[in-house]
Protein backbone atom coordinates (compact mmCIF):
# COMPACT_ATOMS: atom_id res chain seq x y z
CA UNK A 1 0.00 0.00 0.00
CA UNK A 2 2.85 2.39 0.80
CA UNK A 3 4.42 1.65 -2.59
CA UNK A 4 1.17 2.63 -4.33
CA UNK A 5 1.05 5.94 -2.42
CA UNK A 6 4.68 6.67 -3.26
CA UNK A 7 4.05 5.85 -6.93
CA UNK A 8 0.92 8.06 -6.93
CA UNK A 9 2.86 10.96 -5.38
CA UNK A 10 5.67 10.61 -7.92
CA UNK A 11 3.19 10.44 -10.79
CA UNK A 12 1.35 13.51 -9.51
CA UNK A 13 4.65 15.38 -9.20
CA UNK A 14 5.59 14.53 -12.77
CA UNK A 15 2.20 15.63 -14.10
CA UNK A 16 2.47 18.93 -12.21
CA UNK A 17 6.00 19.58 -13.50
CA UNK A 18 5.07 18.81 -17.10
CA UNK A 19 1.96 20.97 -16.85
CA UNK A 20 3.93 23.89 -15.40
CA UNK A 21 6.66 23.63 -18.03
CA UNK A 22 4.02 23.47 -20.76
CA UNK A 23 2.38 26.63 -19.46
CA UNK A 24 5.70 28.45 -19.44
CA UNK A 25 6.50 27.67 -23.08
CA UNK A 26 3.00 28.76 -24.08
CA UNK A 27 3.49 32.06 -22.27
CA UNK A 28 6.80 32.63 -24.07
CA UNK A 29 5.24 32.00 -27.47
CA UNK A 30 2.25 34.20 -26.65
CA UNK A 31 4.68 37.03 -25.80
CA UNK A 32 6.29 36.85 -29.26
CA UNK A 33 5.61 39.92 -31.33
CA UNK A 34 5.84 39.80 -35.07
CA UNK A 35 7.00 43.01 -36.73
CA UNK A 36 5.58 43.52 -40.20
CA UNK A 37 8.53 44.14 -42.49
CA UNK A 38 8.01 46.23 -45.63
CA UNK A 39 9.48 43.83 -48.16
CA UNK A 40 10.16 46.71 -50.55
CA UNK A 41 12.90 47.78 -48.10
CA UNK A 42 14.62 44.38 -48.16
CA UNK A 43 17.59 43.95 -50.51
CA UNK A 44 17.46 41.19 -53.09
CA UNK A 45 18.88 37.99 -51.69
CA UNK A 46 18.27 34.75 -49.87
CA UNK A 47 18.23 34.85 -46.10
CA UNK A 48 18.07 32.13 -43.46
CA UNK A 49 16.98 32.43 -39.86
CA UNK A 50 15.60 30.32 -37.09
CA UNK A 51 13.43 30.74 -34.05
CA UNK A 52 13.27 28.43 -31.08
CA UNK A 53 10.68 28.48 -28.37
CA UNK A 54 11.08 24.94 -27.13
CA UNK A 55 9.38 22.67 -27.97
CA UNK A 56 8.49 24.65 -31.12
CA UNK A 57 11.35 25.45 -33.50
CA UNK A 58 11.51 26.68 -37.07
CA UNK A 59 14.23 27.39 -39.60
CA UNK A 60 13.38 29.22 -42.81
CA UNK A 61 15.00 30.40 -46.00
CA UNK A 62 13.42 33.47 -47.59
CA UNK A 63 14.23 34.74 -51.07
CA UNK A 64 13.47 38.36 -51.98
CA UNK A 65 13.70 39.79 -55.47
CA UNK A 66 12.70 43.26 -56.63
CA UNK A 67 10.91 44.07 -53.39
CA UNK A 68 8.84 40.87 -53.30
CA UNK A 69 9.09 37.61 -51.41
CA UNK A 70 9.40 35.07 -54.18
CA UNK A 71 10.08 31.98 -52.09
CA UNK A 72 9.95 30.82 -48.49
CA UNK A 73 11.27 27.40 -47.62
CA UNK A 74 10.72 25.74 -44.26
CA UNK A 75 14.11 24.11 -43.70
CA UNK A 76 13.21 22.72 -40.32
CA UNK A 77 10.23 22.67 -38.01
CA UNK A 78 9.48 20.74 -34.88
CA UNK A 79 6.32 20.66 -32.86
CA UNK A 80 4.86 17.30 -33.61
CA UNK A 81 3.63 15.73 -36.81
CA UNK A 82 1.56 17.52 -39.42
CA UNK A 83 0.52 20.60 -37.52
CA UNK A 84 -0.07 22.40 -40.80
CA UNK A 85 1.96 25.49 -39.94
CA UNK A 86 3.66 25.28 -43.33
CA UNK A 87 0.45 26.78 -44.78
CA UNK A 88 1.59 30.09 -43.28
CA UNK A 89 4.32 30.29 -45.95
CA UNK A 90 1.77 30.59 -48.76
CA UNK A 91 -0.18 33.19 -46.80
CA UNK A 92 2.90 35.35 -46.32
CA UNK A 93 3.85 35.09 -50.01
CA UNK A 94 0.30 35.88 -51.15
CA UNK A 95 -0.02 38.92 -48.86
CA UNK A 96 3.65 39.96 -49.06
CA UNK A 97 3.24 40.62 -45.36
CA UNK A 98 3.75 39.02 -41.98
CA UNK A 99 0.31 40.28 -40.92
CA UNK A 100 -1.51 37.06 -41.76
CA UNK A 101 -3.83 34.84 -39.78
CA UNK A 102 -2.29 31.90 -37.96
CA UNK A 103 -3.11 28.44 -39.23
CA UNK A 104 -6.02 26.99 -37.27
CA UNK A 105 -4.74 24.24 -35.01
CA UNK A 106 -1.17 25.45 -35.41
CA UNK A 107 -1.26 28.86 -33.75
CA UNK A 108 1.97 28.52 -31.78
CA UNK A 109 3.85 26.95 -34.68
CA UNK A 110 2.56 29.72 -36.95
CA UNK A 111 3.94 32.40 -34.61
CA UNK A 112 7.34 30.73 -34.38
CA UNK A 113 7.55 30.34 -38.18
CA UNK A 114 6.50 33.98 -38.68
CA UNK A 115 9.17 35.14 -36.22
CA UNK A 116 11.81 33.17 -38.14
CA UNK A 117 10.64 34.80 -41.40
CA UNK A 118 10.81 38.24 -39.76
CA UNK A 119 14.37 37.59 -38.59
CA UNK A 120 15.37 36.43 -42.08
CA UNK A 121 13.90 39.52 -43.75
CA UNK A 122 15.64 41.84 -41.29
CA UNK A 123 18.98 40.51 -42.50
CA UNK A 124 18.34 42.20 -45.85
CA UNK A 125 17.60 45.64 -44.45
Amino acid sequence: MAAVRIFACILLGIVCCVGFAGCEFIKEIEKLTIEDIDVRDVKDGTYEADQSNVPVTAKVQVTVKEGRIIDIELLGHSHGPKHGADEILDRVKAQQSLRVDAVTGATYSSKVVLKAIEKALKQGM
